[in-house]
C-alpha cells in the first residue's frame, strides 16, 4: 500500500470507513478509520469509540465481502 495512492474500494457507515488496497503480491490489505471534525477540518483516526464498533464491524463485513467477490 503506497502512500498517496487511492484504494481500490472503501465501504463506510456513518462515520466508520474501511479503504481497500490490493499490494503487489496480489493480496489485500484494508484500512479502518473513523472521521470526525476538527473545526472546520475533517480528520480521520484509528481509534474508534464504543458508539463505533458495530458499524465498524458492519464496514469489515462489506470489505470481507468485497474482497472475496475479487478472487
Amino acid at each position: 500500500m503506497a502512500k498517496g495512492n487511492a484504494p481500490d474500494h472503501k465501504c463506510k457507515i456513518g462515520f466508520v470507513q474501511a479503504a481497500i488496497w490490493k499490494n503487489d503480491t496480489g493480496f489485500y490489505s484494508v484500512k479502518l478509520s473513523r472521521s470526525y471534525k476538527d473545526g472546520d477540518t475533517i480528520k480521520d483516526t484509528d481509534q474508534l469509540g464504543a458508539g463505533d464498533l458495530l458499524n465498524a464491524a458492519k464496514v469489515l463485513e462489506r470489505a470481507e465481502t468485497w474482497i472475496a467477490d475479487q478472487q
